[in-house]
């Protein structure tokens, strides 16, 4: 009776030490959250380790971020040509211009019309906003100037602030001076748009957040709620929330801990880790609630006899599922991959380390989901259709998979009311674009030749031309540009004369671009005049039709330029960001034939089974397969936000299938049919509860006013409805045919 009494106490010790370690863990990192920070830079998505992202390093030596800028178009109607506007508009500029964060502010205010005189070059305003009877001379003369004009909205009523401001590094920093900004322009009273890389990243910043508390909030009540339906019981349901919920505080520790700020795709880590990881909680209950013989640590150590491996086996191929995405070089999908799958092995961890001290000891035995029998009965009664139509639905989404392209609107993933998106769009629409478009070039003899030799500038106005016409650019600044507008003020500075010069008059003209680099005039070249830059700006294209164009430039360049005299490399942060897009579909596929032939060699040491392994691979592959073949069918484009939907599927889907077959093996009947039923009444419940509690949790994406969040919820939870459809129905007609195996 001692012993026993002992025995007990030791036991209840151990208990209490556990559950006490288990909640100063939870506190520690809870303690951590507290240094969690949000950031969503547009540099983040840029490639890692390529040789793109060496090019710019080396370009940001000269010259600054081409996207440093705002565009704050002030609208008066009918036209901006009225000295009430204008004067109202002039002095707004002149504060703008004081903030202590403007370098630069650019308008028909702070742009002067040159002209040449004996003493020199002088500067006389473009526009005169106090003088009602000169606005007619002024306006006539800025709208017919190819440079002036493009300060002036297309339809006359908005007028162009192109703001320059430093290259921010901290988020607050730069929503401090944005705010300030807008403060003073609202105090204005002119309608305005402001489109800018400030204006967007504030916008998806605040969206961050908003969804992140959204996830969060509803992730919490509903992955209860869902679990107290489920299990019918408060303690029942308390098990596996409390280890998702500990789980998912350990994983935001860990991530403050290593200075990993929440990101665009960082607000989906806590809906996806309160979900997948009750999992292995899930699996544990309905294994324990199956025993029949025995007290209640009998039972629970027979449980976890028989679900621990295949457990194991699940959160190991769930984490090199997400692991996968660090094969797509950019920043926030790697973290995104690396500490979902750490959460995930988090959940085992907890699962099976503290789990058992929430298990309730006398668990009555639930009735089925399903009815095992009829369900069996199904399968092979309809067996021959279902592969009937499960070979025409492979058909039809190979045709959609050939179909699928990679292209991405950034901006589009916005709401379409989100008054940022409309502000981009009225630039796009009235000023020629409101993205940065940058090209380098330098002298090939630059030991020789400089950037005002007039054989480069020959070869330089060809493209600037093409920029122009062909690719449709606006707002293109080089040396040509300065060497058109020298020829102007050479020939007495009309409008008309704002053109190319032949080599006689570019001789005559080079002592005003002299003045003009005395005057500071110039950001197209770096000092010694052996390296510069042509910019321009270009609608939101999608990266797809961006990428087109600058192939067709480059075709064009190899076809006309001389490479002999001048060189040349596309680059900037907008080149970059569609570069990321373009050598998107390698690097996805290739992590997820990575994360397919690591999983696939687990299974088959698992499993000791070649046959089996491949038969297991079958109803994971097909929901990939159809998720691709419709994105492909419906014009659904594949982007950087939305690429790790496949390796993600593959990894959470294949879970099922191995608790299946697991279960299918450890069953001992006579015929395979009730070796089936037996299956589905052991495994098939727990695979039905975790593919639901998913469907919800990626279901709350949905709920999402970003459109990539929105689509990733949406096939997601295709992909896994459909992985839950092929282990009920094909799965169980795989292994009929691979029986003899088992």
């Amino acid at each position: 009776m001692l012993n026993k009494s002992y025995h007990q106490y030791s036991k209840n010790r151990f208990r209490f030490y556990l559950l006490f370690l288990w909640l100063v863990l939870v506190g520690v990192f809870a303690y951590q959250i507290r240094n969690l920070k949000v950031s969503f830079e547009f540099e983040n998505f840029f490639p890692k380790d390529n040789e793109e992202i060496a090019f710019y390093q080396q370009h940001l030596t000269y010259f600054d971020y081409d996207n440093d800028y705002l565009l704050l178009v002030l609208k008066n109607k009918p036209s901006i040509f009225h000295t009430d506007f204008l004067s109202r508009a002039s002095e707004l500029e002149q504060q703008i211009s004081g903030l202590s964060n403007t370098l630069e502010c650019q308008s028909l205010f702070s742009l002067k019309h040159i002209l040449k005189s004996p003493t020199g070059l002088m500067g006389i305003p473009l526009i005169h906003p106090d003088e009602n009877a000169q606005l007619p001379h002024d306006s006539a003369r800025v709208m017919r100037h190819p440079l002036y004009s493009q300060l002036v909205s297309n339809d006359g009523q908005g007028l162009l602030l192109h703001i320059t401001h430093p290259h921010f590094t901290d988020a607050q920093e730069s929503k401090a001076y944005l705010e300030q900004l807008e403060e003073i322009v609202a105090a204005s009273t002119i309608p305005y748009h402001i489109a800018g890389k400030l204006s967007a990243q504030n916008t998806f910043v605040s969206l961050i957040q908003q969804d992140f508390v959204l996830f969060l909030s509803l992730a919490l009540i509903l992955s209860f709620l869902l679990l107290w339906i489920i299990f019918r019981s408060f303690r029942a349901a308390l098990m596996p929330y409390l280890i998702s919920l500990s789980t998912l505080i350990m994983l935001l520790g860990i991530m403050a801990l290593a200075n990993q700020p929440i990101t665009i795709l960082g607000s989906l880590i806590p809906p996806v880790i309160l979900f997948v990881s009750t999992s292995d909680a899930v699996h544990l209950m309905k294994a324990y609630k199956e025993q029949s013989v025995g007290n209640a640590i009998t039972k629970l150590i027979a449980a976890i006899k028989k679900v621990f491996k295949p457990t194991l086996l699940t959160s190991i191929t769930t984490a090199v599922g997400f692991a996968s995405l660090i094969t797509i070089k950019t920043g926030p999908i790697q973290s995104f991959g690396v500490f979902t799958g750490i959460g995930v092995l988090i959940a085992f961890v907890i699962t099976f380390l503290f789990g058992p001290l929430l298990v309730k000891p006398y668990a009555k035995k639930q009735s089925a989901l399903i009815s095992a029998k009829r369900l069996t009965l199904f399968v092979f009664r309809n067996a021959r259709l279902t592969g009937i139509i499960s070979f025409i639905v492979c058909a039809l989404s190979v045709w959609g998979l050939f179909q699928l392209k990679t292209d991405a609107y950034l901006l589009k993933d916005l709401p379409e009311d989100s008054s940022v998106r409309k502000d981009f769009e009225y630039v796009d629409q009235q000023l020629g674009g409101s993205k940065p478009w940058e090209m380098a070039f330098w002298p090939t003899d630059s030991a020789t030749n400089s950037i005002w030799s007039y054989p480069l500038l020959q070869e330089l106005h060809k493209i600037h031309q093409y920029l122009d016409t062909a690719y449709e650019m606006d707002r293109v600044l080089s040396p040509v540009s300065f060497a058109n507008y020298a020829y102007q003020i050479q020939n007495g500075g009309a409008g008309k004369f704002y053109q190319f010069p032949d080599s006689l008059s570019y001789a005559k003209s080079k002592g005003i671009i002299y003045q003009f680099n005395q005057m500071g005039a110039f950001s197209t070249f770096e000092g010694n005049a052996r390296y510069g830059r042509i910019t321009g700006f270009i609608p939101e294209l999608g990266s797809y039709e961006t990428q087109k164009r600058n192939a067709a430039l480059l075709a064009f360049m190899e076809k006309h330029i001389d490479a002999s005299v001048l060189s040349y490399h596309i680059t900037g942060t907008t080149y970059l960001i569609d570069k990321s897009h373009e050598i998107l579909s390698y690097h996805l596929w290739k992590g997820l034939l990575i994360a397919m032939a690591i999983i696939g060699l687990l299974m088959g040491l698992y499993f000791k089974s070649f046959k089996i392994f491949l038969i297991s691979l079958i109803p994971n592959i097909i929901p990939l397969l159809i998720t691709a073949g419709y994105m492909g069918s419906t014009d659904i484009p594949l982007k950087l936000t939305t690429s790790i939907i496949f390796a993600v599927a593959f990894g959470i889907a294949v879970d099922d299938t191995i608790h299946f077959i697991s279960a299918y093996q450890q069953v001992k009947s006579k015929t395979f049919i009730w070796r089936i039923v037996k299956t589905f009444q052991t495994a098939g419940s727990a695979i039905i509860i975790t593919t639901c509690i998913m469907l919800v949790g990626f279901g709350l994406f949905l709920l999402s006013g970003f459109g990539a969040t929105y689509f990733l919820g949406l096939f997601l939870s295709l992909s896994l409805l459909f992985a839950l459809l092929t282990d009920i129905l094909l799965l169980p007609i795989l292994l009929a045919s691979g029986k003899n195996t088992s």
